[in-house]
């Protein structure tokens, strides 16, 4: 799609030269080839190691596909020019000196539960770019709806599914909701990539378009009729009898990637806890409602029963397609529709998790792929604007009701504390356990970091 709003970013970070800085460059190739396994096997016993200590067990991302308005959510400037300002007015909340939307009243009253980051940036307003970088931790130049719409990096819920062992068994260590798809599903960068598809992210599929609309269960967790679970594990044993050859001679390691897959699946079949995940049938209809009353509710109704569960990583698509991309009447849809819809979900899933005191060890992330321009165009819309946008993080032993950062007057750029997007990404590795510098291999045999670039914010932690 064309990129709109802000061309060159001043603020663009320069890419870690992990290549050179390695032992697999230039001159130390050699070397290094031969040592790669054992360094690979220290990672990975190194994050198991780390894993024992990090408060962090579970991670719930509401992705506000098409990019929130920071102007008009939590970073308001009533100061400015009208042609900036907005319509909307600020009020207090219970942070001392921190204001944000009228239309947010019950994520006012929490402030002290969570943090924002109202100086966060990264290089580019396309929303193919930005929804891979958001998702991976890594730019995409030119890519597109057509070319260039799959993930040449694993998404965050894939690194996490590969790094950390299963909270619990048989359930799915990624799970996408309502699906892994983005701008209405012409582009999808939530994948695992070169990791494998046992890596891939589980798909919920459709959730209830109210609160008290039936669910109905994910048909890949149920066997067609007449078949058992021991009877499918038999095929299974049947399907590697025959082709042992194609894995004896399978470099790639692909076939050991489809192995993975079908154990997870025969797991998730056998168990009942997964199923059980799953049914929002279980609910009540009085504790859906407390979420409200939409199919965008209900998805947080869900990541709270996943991340109760133990799912390793949920990714809520808090949208059906763009639905925060608001170049036209931003003031009436985010009046209407979008704002008081966030503001209750996520209210009462910060609510649910306390209570259940599962948000000490759950990160609970909100943004978009960027923010909206600060200039409000002839359409009372806003365009796109990665110069500067807000986060909210908060959980998974993370210091809470800080606000981080400002942006300059009219909302335009950082103006202290600037704060890489991969900052926000790093942060959360690290209250997983998982460390950016890890390496994997990809589709070439090159060793490429989890992350590019980016330390964890030392405020938050």
């Amino acid at each position: 799609m064309e990129s709109q709003g802000s061309g060159d970013n001043p603020l663009r970070t320069e890419r870690r030269l992990f290549l050179g800085q390695s032992s697999l460059a230039a001159g130390g190739l050699a070397v290094g080839a031969f040592a790669l396994p054992e360094i690979l096997e220290a990672q990975r016993q190194a994050v198991a190691q780390g894993r024992k200590s990090a408060p962090a067990r579970q991670v719930i991302v509401v992705f506000l596909q098409g990019g929130l308005s920071h102007l008009d959510s939590w970073d308001l400037k009533p100061q400015a020019p009208a042609e900036y300002r907005g319509e909307f007015q600020p009020i207090s909340t219970s942070v001392p000196g921190f204001e944000i939307c009228e239309h947010m009243p019950r994520l006012a009253q929490r402030a002290n539960r969570f943090n924002v980051l109202r100086s966060v940036y990264h290089g580019t307003p396309s929303h193919e770019a930005a929804i891979h970088w958001t998702l991976t931790g890594y730019d995409y130049p030119n890519a597109n709806v057509t070319t260039k719409n799959r993930n040449i990096k694993p998404s965050m819920g894939s690194i996490i599914s590969k790094s950390l062992p299963a909270n619990r068994a048989g359930l799915p260590a990624y799970v996408c909701v309502p699906d892994r798809g983005q701008l209405g599903d012409r582009v999808r960068y939530a994948a695992a990539t070169y990791l494998g598809i046992a890596h891939d992210p589980f798909e919920s599929g459709p959730l209830p378009v109210n609160a008290s609309a039936p669910f109905v269960i994910p048909p890949n967790l149920s066997l067609s009729s007449g078949t058992d679970v021991r009877r499918f594990d038999r095929r299974l044993d049947l399907l590697r009898g025959l082709d042992q050859l194609p894995r004896a001679i399978d470099a790639s390691g692909a076939m050991a990637g489809v192995d993975e897959f079908n154990r997870q699946a025969i797991e998730m079949l056998a168990h009942d806890a997964t199923r059980n995940a799953f049914d929002l049938s279980r609910e009540s209809v009085t504790a859906r409602l407390r979420y409200g009353n939409s199919s965008f509710a209900q998805r947080l109704v869900l990541a709270r029963r996943l991340a109760e569960a133990g799912v390793n990583f949920t990714l809520v698509n808090f949208s059906n397609n763009q639905d925060w991309d608001t170049h036209t009447d931003n003031f009436k849809r985010m009046k209407q529709d979008r704002l008081p819809e966030l503001d209750q979900a996520v209210s009462a899933l910060l609510d649910d998790l306390d209570e259940r005191g599962l948000l000490e060890t759950t990160l609970v992330a909100v943004f978009g792929e960027f923010g909206r321009t600060p200039k409000v165009n002839a359409s009372a819309g806003r365009d796109h604007w990665s110069n500067v946008f807000s986060v909210m993080l908060t959980g998974g032993g993370l210091k809470r009701g800080q606000v981080i950062g400002t942006s300059s007057p009219n909302g335009e750029n950082p103006q202290s504390r600037p704060v890489h997007f991969n900052e926000i990404l790093a942060t959360m590795y690290h209250q997983l356990g998982v460390s950016t510098d890890r390496v994997f291999l990809d589709q070439s045999g090159r060793p490429v970091p989890v992350l590019d670039g980016g330390v964890p914010i030392p405020e938050l932690l």
